[in-house]
C-alpha cells in the first residue's frame, strides 16, 4: 500500500527567504463563485458569510484599487452577480449597510465595476434614503448623488416612496447636485412629489430651540449620577477585547497552514486503520470559528414577571416611538440595533406568519399583512396585531396549550431592525463588529401559558445571552418563585451568565408614593436600589447593578415628542386633546387644568416638557446610553476574544497531537482514573443523600400531617362506600406530597450545590493526576474541559417524585386493609361499611412517606448523580480513543515508508506564534489598532513563507 507513497523530508532549519509580493486580490478571486451561487440559488439574505469574504476581498483591494479594472475573471457576467448580489443584501439586511456603502463607493470608482452597476436591475434596492447619514462615508446622500453622476436615471434609483421618511435626504441630495444632475432630480417623480411636500411642510415650519440639560436642574444631575454608576460598574469587570478584522485574518493563516498540515499527513494517514487527519478535523474547528465571527452577536435579554413594564421598557431602550401594544406580549421580539437604518424594519420567520394567519382565521380577525413592514407606525401595528391574535385566541380557547408550545422556540420570533437611538454616537469600529440584540419574551402568564414550556423559553434565551435585564415591580417585590429559582441556576453555577452580566430593572418607581416628594426620584432610586440588591444579591454583583426607572412615563415622552411636530393651537389641540396619551403626558406635567397650560405651547417648550418626563422615566438618554453601550462594549469584544482564545487553545492542541503523532507521548491509565473517581462519586452520593435527609420530612411529621387530616374514625356506608374508601386514601396521597414538595425542590438545590463543589475538587484532583501521569498538553485540555461540559438538573419546581402508579399501588393496598362490615337486607344489595381509623391514615401516611423518600432518592440520583457518571463514561470513552491512537502508531506496519516530520517541527516553530498573538489591544485607541495591524500583516508574511516552503515539497 504505502509502495506508491514517496519518503517526505524536510529541513529541520529553513532558509527564509524574502516575502513574495502579496497577492491582494486573491481573497476577492475566491469569494466570487460563493458570490454567482448566492445569486443562482435566490439566498443572498441569508448569505453572511458570503457577505463577509467578499467585503474581506474588497479591503485587501483598497491599498491596490486598480486592480479591479484589471482582474482576471472568468467571465465579465461575475460583476453582474456581484451587483445583483449587493442589492439584494441591501434590501434584505440593512444590517450591512454601512460595509455595503463602503464597498459601493470603492466599485463605483472603478469604470468596470461601475458599468455594471449601470447594468443592474432595480437600483432603488439600495434604498438610501432608508439609511441614516450618522458615521457613514460616504452619506447616503453623497452616495446617490455619485452614482446619478454615473448616469443612473433618478426615478430608477429613488422612488417616490423616498419621501415617506421624511424630506431630509432628498434636501442633503439636491445640496450635492449641481448641473444636469440637479435639474434631473428636479424634474423626476421625485423632484416633483419632493416640492409639493416642501409646500405644505413650509405653512407649519417653526425652528426648533435646543433643549440644554442645565435647564432641567437636578432632574439631568440625577440621571447622569445613574447613568455614571451603571458605566463604572461596567468598568470594574474590565476584559481585554480583540479587533474582528485581526483575528478574521489569524483564522485564515491558521487554516492555510493546516491545509498544508493535512496535505503533509496524509499518506501518513494512510497507514492507521481508522484513524482520521488531525489536520483536517481542525480545519473543521476554524471553520466553525470563521461562522461565528461572522455572524457575531451580543445578546441582551429582558424577562420578568407579568405586568412590570418589559415592553415598554424595551420600547425606551431602543428609542421606538410607539406606544406598546394594549395586550401583554405574547411572542418573542428581538430588537436589532441596526446603526445605519432610519426607517425600523420588522420581519417574521415563514413558518410564524403561517401559524399566526391560521389563529386568526380561527377568529374571524385580521391577519399579518406579510413577513416584513417598514417605517414605526407599521412596525407597531404588526407587533401589536401578533401579540393581539395570540393573546385573544389563547383567552377564548381557540389556541390550546400545545399549539402555544410552539412559541417558546427560539426560531418563533418577530424581529425589529432599528436603529437604537442611545447608540447614535458610538463608534464605527465598535458596530462593524457585530451586533447587540434586545430580546423581549413574552409575558410569563400561568393562565396562558403551560409553566413548563415559559420555563423552557426562559431557559433557553439565557443559554444563548450575553446579559439580562431582569424586569421587576418596584412596587411590589414579587417576582414568581420558578423564575427566581431559574436565574439562580443560570448565575449561580457559573455556566450559563456571569453575575457581572446581570441587571435588575426596578421599573414603575413613579407608582411609589415618595416619588413625588422633594427630591424624591433620588431618595427613591436609593432606597430601591438597596431592597433589590438584597432581594437579588446572589444575581447580581452589587447596588450598581440596580436601575430604578419609570419605563411609561420614558416611553410617553418619546411618543409625544414625535407625534406634537407644531404649536399647540387650537385646531392642534382638537386633534389631541382626546388622546389617553396625549392627556396622561400633559396631566402628569401640567396638572388636572392642563388645556389651558399647553395652549399655544411652542414646539421647542414641549419638547422640553418631553425631556423632563424622560429624565423622570430614568431610562432614556445617558441612562439609556450606559446600560447598552456598557453591553456592546463587553459583550462584543468578548465575543471575539473567545474566538480567539478557543483558535488558541486549538493551535495548542493541534500542534501538541501532531508531535504527539511521533510517538512521545504516554499512555493513560484508564483503571486508576477510575479508582480516583469511585472515591469521588461515592463522596457525592453521600452528600446528595446527606441533602435530602436534612430537607425531607420525617416519619414524626408523617404522622404528625396523618393526626391533623384524621382525628377520629372516618365512616363510610352509603351506596359508594367502597370508592369512597378509595378516594379517601388518594385525596390523602395527593394532599401530603403535595405538603412534602418544597422540601423535594430545596433537597435537589442542595444536593446539586454541593455535587457542583466536590465536581471542582474532582477536576483539579484529575489536573493533578495528568500530570503526574505525563500526559501531554492537547490530552490533558481535552479531558479537562471534556469534565467541565456537566450541567446539573436543579430546577424541580412543580415535578413529583412519585409516579402516580406507585402511588395508586399504596392505596390499594392499605384500602384494603380497611375494616369492613356486610350486612345484608331484603330487596336490596349487600351493604358494606367501612371504618378507617387514625391508626389506618398513620399507617398509611408513613408508608406513603417511605416510598417518596425512595423516589425522591432516584430522583436526585437522576439529576445529581447520573450526570456526572455520564460525563466520566464520556471522557473514559475520550481516554480510550486517545491510548488507541498511541498503539495504533507503535503498530505501524512494517512495509510503511519511513515517514518525516520535519515539516511537523516547521509548523510548531511557527503556529504557536499565532496562538499567542496578542490581540487584545484596546480597539479605541488608534494608535494601538495601527501597531497591531502592522504586526499581524508581518506576521502573516512570515507564517506565509514557511507555508510556501512547505508547500514546494508537498506532492
Amino acid at each position: 500500500l504505502f509502495a506508491s507513497f514517496p519518503v517526505l523530508v524536510f529541513s529541520h532549519s529553513l532558509v527564509m527567504l524574502p516575502a513574495p509580493a502579496m497577492d491582494r486580490s486573491k481573497r476577492l478571486r475566491e469569494a466570487l463563485p460563493a458570490v454567482s451561487a448566492a445569486v443562482a440559488s435566490q439566498k443572498v439574505a441569508d448569505s453572511g458569510n458570503t457577505w463577509n469574504d467578499l467585503r474581506r476581498g474588497l479591503t485587501d483591494l483598497k491599498k491596490e484599487p486598480g486592480k479591479l479594472d484589471t482582474l482576471d475573471l472568468p467571465t465579465e457576467g461575475i460583476i453582474d452577480d456581484v451587483w445583483e448580489f449587493i442589492l439584494g443584501l441591501m434590501q434584505g439586511s440593512p444590517k450591512y449597510a454601512r460595509q455595503i456603502i463602503d464597498a459601493i463607493s470603492m466599485l463605483i470608482r472603478s469604470e468596470r465595476w461601475a458599468d455594471g452597476l449601470l447594468r443592474a436591475k432595480r437600483k432603488h434596492r439600495l434604498s438610501l434614503w432608508k439609511l441614516s447619514a450618522a458615521g457613514i462615508e460616504p452619506s447616503p446622500a453623497e452616495l446617490a448623488a455619485a452614482v446619478l453622476k454615473l448616469g443612473v436615471q433618478v426615478d430608477e434609483l429613488l422612488p417616490t416612496s423616498a419621501l415617506e421618511s421624511g424630506t431630509g435626504f432628498v434636501e442633503d441630495l439636491a445640496a450635492k447636485l449641481v448641473g444636469p444632475q440637479r435639474a434631473a432630480l428636479e424634474a423626476s417623480a421625485l423632484g416633483v412629489a419632493w416640492r409639493e411636500a416642501a409646500a405644505s411642510s413650509s405653512m407649519n415650519f417653526m425652528p426648533e430651540g435646543r433643549v440644554s440639560e442645565g435647564d432641567l436642574g437636578t432632574l439631568a444631575e440625577a440621571n447622569e449620577a445613574q447613568a455614571a454608576s451603571i458605566e463604572a460598574a461596567g468598568k470594574t469587570d474590565r476584559r481585554p477585547g480583540c479587533r474582528k478584522d485581526v483575528v478574521d485574518n489569524l483564522l485564515d493563516l491558521t487554516e492555510e497552514a493546516l491545509n498544508i498540515a493535512a496535505r503533509c499527513l496524509e499518506p501518513m494517514m494512510s497507514g492507521y486503520e481508522g484513524e482520521t487527519n488531525i489536520a483536517t478535523s481542525a480545519r473543521a474547528k476554524v471553520l466553525e470559528f470563521r461562522q461565528r465571527q461572522a455572524d457575531l452577536q451580543a445578546q441582551l435579554v429582558v424577562l420578568g414577571p407579568c405586568q412590570v413594564g418589559k415592553t415598554s421598557l424595551t420600547y425606551s431602550l431602543v428609542g421606538f416611538a410607539a406606544l406598546p401594544p394594549e395586550n401583554p406580549s405574547m411572542v418573542t421580539t428581538r430588537w436589532v440595533h441596526t446603526p445605519s437604518l432610519a426607517v425600523p424594519r420588522l420581519t417574521m420567520p415563514e413558518a410564524l406568519c403561517e401559524l399566526l394567519q391560521v389563529w386568526a382565521q380561527r377568529l374571524g380577525a385580521e391577519s399579518p399583512k406579510g413577513l416584513a413592514v417598514e417605517g414605526i407606525d407599521a412596525v407597531a401595528e404588526a407587533l401589536a396585531l401578533a401579540h393581539r391574535t395570540v393573546h385573544r385566541g389563547r383567552t377564548a380557547g381557540k389556541i390550546s396549550s400545545q399549539e402555544l408550545e410552539v412559541l417558546s422556540r427560539p426560531s418563533m420570533c418577530l424581529s425589529v431592525e432599528v436603529a437604537f437611538s442611545a447608540l447614535a454616537n458610538l463608534e464605527g469600529a465598535l458596530t462593524d463588529t457585530g451586533a447587540l440584540s434586545i430580546v423581549d419574551l413574552p409575558s410569563p402568564d400561568d393562565a396562558l401559558w403551560e409553566v413548563q414550556d415559559v420555563q423552557q423559553l426562559c431557559r433557553r434565551a439565557l443559554q444563548e445571552a450575553d446579559g439580562v435585564l431582569v424586569v421587576v415591580d418596584a412596587s411590589k417585590y414579587e417576582v414568581p418563585r420558578w423564575m427566581s429559582r431559574l436565574l439562580r441556576d443560570a448565575f449561580v453555577q457559573d455556566r450559563v451568565l456571569r453575575r457581572e452580566d446581570a441587571w435588575i430593572v426596578a421599573n414603575h418607581i413613579d407608582q411609589l408614593a415618595e416619588f413625588f416628594c422633594k427630591d424624591g426620584v433620588t431618595d427613591v432610586c436609593q432606597r430601591v436600589k438597596k431592597l433589590e440588591h438584597h432581594a437579588f444579591h446572589d444575581v447580581i454583583v452589587g447596588e450598581d447593578h440596580v436601575i430604578p426607572t419609570a419605563a411609561r412615563l420614558s416611553l410617553l415622552a418619546i411618543y409625544g415628542s414625535r407625534q406634537v411636530t407644531d404649536t399647540l393651537s387650537n385646531s392642534v389641540l382638537a386633534t389631541l386633546d382626546r388622546e389617553p396619551w396625549f392627556a396622561q403626558i400633559c396631566s402628569f406635567l401640567f396638572g388636572y387644568h392642563w388645556a389651558a397650560k399647553v395652549k399655544d405651547m411652542e414646539r421647542h417648550k414641549w419638547r422640553q416638557a418631553m425631556r423632563e418626563l424622560q429624565l423622570l422615566g430614568q431610562v432614556t438618554g445617558p441612562l439609556a446610553n450606559s446600560v447598552l453601550k456598557t453591553a456592546y462594549v463587553k459583550m462584543l469584544p468578548r465575543s471575539v476574544a473567545r474566538v480567539m482564545f478557543d483558535l488558541s487553545q486549538l493551535i495548542s492542541s493541534f500542534v501538541s497531537s501532531l508531535l504527539a503523532l511521533e510517538g512521545t507521548s504516554v499512555t493513560i491509565d484508564a483503571e486508576q482514573v477510575r479508582l480516583v473517581f469511585q472515591t469521588y462519586l461515592e463522596d457525592v452520593q453521600k452528600r446528595a443523600m446527606s441533602c435530602l435527609q436534612q430537607n425531607a420530612p420525617t416519619e414524626a411529621d408523617a404522622a404528625e400531617f396523618a393526626a391533623m387530616k384524621c382525628s377520629g374514625n372516618v365512616v363510610f356506608d352509603d351506596a359508594n362506600s367502597t370508592e369512597l374508601n378509595n378516594n379517601y386514601f388518594t385525596i390523602l396521597a395527593r394532599e401530603a406530597t403535595s405538603y412534602w414538595q418544597p422540601s423535594f425542590v430545596k433537597a435537589v438545590a442542595a444536593a446539586c450545590d454541593e455535587a457542583l463543589k466536590a465536581h471542582q475538587k474532582w477536576q483539579r484532583s484529575l489536573d493533578y493526576y495528568l500530570i503526574k501521569g505525563g500526559a501531554d498538553a492537547a490530552t490533558k485540555q481535552k479531558l479537562l474541559l471534556d469534565s467541565k461540559n456537566l450541567a446539573f438538573m436543579s430546577c424541580a419546581e412543580g415535578y413529583e417524585p412519585l409516579k402516580n402508579p406507585d402511588r395508586d399501588r399504596l392505596v390499594a393496598e392499605h384500602a384494603g386493609k380497611v375494616t369492613i362490615t356486610t350486612s345484608k337486607q331484603l330487596f336490596h344489595r349487600t351493604k358494606r361499611t367501612y371504618l378507617i381509623k387514625p391508626e389506618n391514615t398513620s399507617a398509611f401516611t408513613v408508608d406513603l412517606l417511605c416510598a417518596w423518600m425512595h423516589a425522591s432518592e432516584a430522583e436526585i440520583v437522576r439529576r445529581c448523580i447520573q450526570p456526572i457518571q455520564d460525563n466520566f463514561d464520556d471522557m473514559c470513552r475520550s481516554i480510550e480513543e486517545q491510548n488507541n491512537q498511541r498503539l495504533a502508531g507503535a503498530r505501524r506496519r512494517k512495509d510503511a515508508k519511513a515517514f518525516d516530520f520535519s515539516f511537523a517541527h516547521a509548523l510548531a516553530e511557527v503556529l504557536p506564534k499565532i496562538a499567542s498573538f496578542n490581540a487584545s489591544q484596546d480597539s479605541t485607541d488608534d494608535v494601538l489598532a495601527a501597531e497591531e495591524a502592522d504586526s499581524c500583516e508581518k506576521l502573516c508574511e512570515e507564517v506565509r513563507q514557511v507555508l510556501q516552503d512547505l508547500d514546494k515539497k508537498v506532492p
